[in-house]
Order: structure tokens, then C-alpha cells, then sequence
């Protein structure tokens, strides 16, 4: 039996001692890497010359598609300049100055950046930053200098120059603001205060957070699906975003429009829509998954309960619709995804291989979890059987439980309140019946509060029948 040869790592340019720069297992995909870690990344003259000749590189290089920046460990990402440098800009110290001023009595930073190609405007391939570490001062700058920004759970952000009166000069009063609106911007600006990746991705900074350690494997893999997709259109769009960001709205849509006829001699306009037509294209194809799940889980629910109406004389995706409503604020897709289906094989014409073969075998076993075997003819029996197979799952697919149960009370109760006859609905033994389910999955570590929910949901309905 042949033994197969490992292939040999991806080729790496040294841009300078301490920044590598180099192609990835993916074509189109470029790394650069600070590697500078036993200095928390902290960019000196030697790196802010390896960051301008790497990024010039991939400027340059017609088969250089996506970028991907980040640092070397996993403390951080880029600690901005080497302060030891900026002082010996004036002549303090032994280390080796970040930049020689021209004039000493009326120094001006270099026009391309004080640490590296910052204050380059005009890069029209997309840049991901890694954010691995901490991003301060310069660091939070060359993440800005970036147009997605993926981050490792424990990394964090902050304007720390504040505290040594060192000003941001690499371009992050321009893009911050752009990032994350004024009052924000200015916020982090003024204070210097340090905030977390969660905080960073609530206010826009952040594009995702990822668990400690993944950040770069994430960004490499949005980077391999960038460099697939067409380009030109891509680079138009955000030359024109880029361009057109702060400006009046009509001269924005001029250069829209300037972007969008250059791109109109672009064979490759022509390719794509053939493509289209042609279908040949991976969203395009027969069973192709959908582009977004919950919108296609709410279409499949509906055709599934067609013409259906539920105990309560509603059209039957009231229901469903309701529950997915609920499942929205525990931010899993597949929980989201599940409610709209929890009764299309049970109560509708699907099957569990439709579902999966569209929504993948997670969502399949959630559904088949959240339904009674209609095969336990005994009613009690199917019941408990469902329970028990409930209580023993998964903390998302009980929430789901929960929820669906919790939709159902909600609903009734709006009936009661508006003067129906309870008695028409069974709601003495839907009551007896939902505490039952409550207590089934009370003692399985599902979230408390959601729990709780359930409970007083259930004691007011109670009240309502006396």
C-alpha cells in the first residue's frame, strides 16, 4: 500500500523578522501574522516596514483574493506601537525609533502610517482581522483597518494610548466611528476604557466572537469562502461602500453608480448570470441547503399544515409561528429552525427524511424528540413515553418543549380573557395536563427562569378558570 506523501506547508514570505506573510491551504487566502508575541505584537520600525511590504504584496498579486491579519500566541492580537519606539522618536532611550522625523523641531509622522500602510484608503479586497489577544491603541486601529472583524471569546479592546497622552494616528478617529457610529466611538476614544469581545460584538465592532482559540481557524474559513465566490462585483461593492461611507447620500450613489457601470464591461457579469440561468452554482443546485434556514422551516411548516386548524380554531401555523417566536430569544438557529417544524411529522404531511434531507439530522432528532409516537395508541402511555423522551434530551430541545407549551397557555389564556368558553376547550384538563409536562422536566437543569415562566404563565390561566 502506497504511502502518501504529506504535502508541503503553504509557502511564507518573511515581510520581516517579527511579520510573516504567505499563502494558506486556500487559494486566494494571504496570512499575515505580527509575530512579535513575548511583546504582546507591539509594532516598532521593523514591523510597521514587514506590515507595508506585506500589504503591498497582497495589493499587488492578481491572485491574492481575501487577507487575513493577526497575531502571533494567544495574548494578543496587536498591542499597538512599541511605546519604547515612539519615545526614541524624540531621543529617549536605547531602543530603535519608530520613525526618523525629517525635522526634529517640527516633526510629521510618515505619510503612509506611523506603524505600517494605516492610513491606506483605497484597498478594495477584503481584509479579515483575527482578534486573538488584546487590540489596543494601534492594535484596535489595524483591526479597524480591517472590514470584518472575527474575535476569540477572551479578547478585548481599548484606546490605552489615553493613559500616556500617545493620539491615534493610524486612522482610528476616521474608521472607528464608521464602525461603530459617533457616540460610541467617542466613548472608547475619550474614556480609554477596555471592553470585552461580547461587548464589542453588541456595538458593532465585532463582527462574530468565537470560543478562545478558534478566532483564526474561523476567519480563514470566511476567507476561503470570500476568495470563492466571483470578485468583481465583490471589489466594486466595497470600493463603493468604502468610498462613498460619510458622504452626502446623493453623491454616494454616484459613486455606486461610477462602481457598479465599470463593472458592467466585466465579462465575468455575463458568466455570473449565465450561471444563474444555468443553475451552475453550489445555491443553485437540486438540494442545495437553504440560504437561510428559518425562513425556509416557516415555509415548509406552513405547506405542511395546510388548511389545518388547531384545537383552539386557529389556522394551525399560528402556532408554530408562536412557539418560533419564543425560541427567538434563546439564539440557537436550530431551536428557532425546530419550533416551526416541532409538529410537521406529527400533526402535518412531512416526513423526518424531508426534514433532514433540508435541515440536517440535529433538526431532525430535535422534531422527532418534540413529537409523540403516534405508534403508543394508549393516550397516557404516548404521553409519558414523550415526556420521558423530552426530560432526556437536550437542554435546547426541553427549552423548545417548554416553549411550545408555553405558547399554547399564552394562547388560551388570550381566549379565556376575551370571553370564549373555557369548557369548549378542555382547559381544566390542558392545565392538569401542561403541570404534568412541567414537572417532567423541572428536575433536568433547564433554565430556571424559562421554567419559571412556564409556572406563572400556567398559575394565572388557573386563576382566570377559579
Amino acid at each position: 500500500m502506497p504511502v502518501e506523501e504529506t504535502p508541503p506547508p503553504p509557502e511564507r514570505i518573511t515581510a520581516g523578522e517579527t511579520v510573516s506573510y504567505g499563502e494558506t491551504e486556500h487559494p486566494g487566502v494571504r496570512l499575515l501574522t505580527i509575530d512579535r508575541p513575548e511583546k504582546m505584537n507591539a509594532i516598532g520600525a521593523g514591523e510597521a516596514a514587514g506590515l507595508e511590504r506585506a500589504i503591498d504584496e497582497f495589493r499587488l498579486d492578481p491572485d491574492a483574493r481575501v487577507l487575513v491579519i493577526t497575531g502571533a500566541g494567544s495574548d494578543a492580537f496587536c498591542a499597538g506601537a512599541d511605546l519604547h519606539a515612539v519615545a526614541a522618536t524624540s531621543g529617549k532611550g536605547e531602543a530603535a525609533p519608530l520613525f526618523i522625523p525629517e525635522d526634529p523641531a517640527n516633526p510629521k509622522s510618515p505619510e503612509a502610517g506611523n506603524i505600517g500602510p494605516t492610513r491606506m484608503h483605497d484597498l478594495y479586497k477584503p481584509v479579515i482581522a483575527a482578534i486573538n489577544g488584546v487590540a489596543y491603541a494601534g492594535g484596535l486601529e489595524w483591526a479597524c483597518f480591517a472590514h470584518l472583524r472575527i474575535a476569540d471569546r477572551h479578547a478585548s479592546f481599548g484606546v490605552t494610548c489615553r493613559r500616556w497622552n500617545v493620539g491615534l494616528g493610524d486612522g482610528g478617529t476616521q474608521r472607528l466611528p464608521r464602525i461603530i457610529g459617533l457616540g460610541r466611538a467617542l466613548d472608547l476614544i475619550l474614556t480609554g476604557r477596555v471592553i470585552g469581545a461580547q461587548e464589542a460584538e453588541r456595538i458593532g465592532l465585532v463582527n462574530e466572537v468565537t470560543p478562545s482559540g478558534a478566532c483564526l481557524d474561523r476567519a480563514l474559513e470566511l476567507a476561503s469562502a470570500l476568495a470563492d465566490l466571483p470578485q468583481g462585483a465583490m471589489r466594486t461593492d466595497l470600493e463603493a461602500t468604502l468610498r462613498g461611507s460619510g458622504l452626502p447620500f446623493e453623491s454616494g450613489l454616484e459613486v455606486e453608480r461610477e462602481c457598479f457601470d465599470r463593472l458592467l464591461a466585466d465579462p465575468e457579469l455575463i458568466e455570473g448570470t449565465s450561471r444563474f440561468l444555468d443553475r451552475d452554482h453550489p445555491d443553485r443546485r437540486s438540494g442545495a441547503p437553504p440560504l437561510h434556514l428559518p425562513g425556509r422551516a416557516w415555509s415548509f411548516a406552513r405547506q405542511a399544515h395546510s388548511g389545518q386548524r388547531d384545537r383552539l380554531g386557529r389556522d394551525f401555523i399560528e402556532h408554530p409561528s408562536g412557539v418560533a417566536e419564543l425560541c427567538s430569544e434563546i439564539g440557537d438557529e436550530d431551536a428557532f429552525v425546530a419550533a416551526y417544524l416541532h409538529d410537521t411529522v406529527e400533526k402535518g404531511d412531512a416526513s423526518f427524511d424531508e426534514v433532514e434531507a433540508i435541515f440536517g439530522p440535529r433538526v431532525r432528532q430535535m422534531v422527532e424528540v418534540l413529537g409523540q409516537d403516534g405508534s403508543i395508541i394508549e393516550r397516557k402511555a404516548r404521553r409519558d413515553d414523550h415526556r420521558s423522551r423530552v426530560a432526556a434530551s437536550d437542554p435546547i430541545t426541553i427549552a423548545v418543549y417548554v416553549n411550545d407549551r408555553r405558547e399554547g397557555i399564552r394562547a388560551l389564556t388570550a381566549l379565556v380573557e376575551a370571553g370564549s368558553d373555557p369548557a369548549g376547550f378542555g382547559a381544566d384538563e390542558r392545565v392538569e395536563q401542561w403541570r404534568g409536562d412541567l414537572a417532567a422536566v423541572s428536575e433536568t437543569g433547564t433554565d430556571p427562569a424559562l421554567l419559571e415562566s412556564m409556572r406563572a404563565e400556567l398559575d394565572r390561566l388557573q386563576a382566570l378558570l377559579g
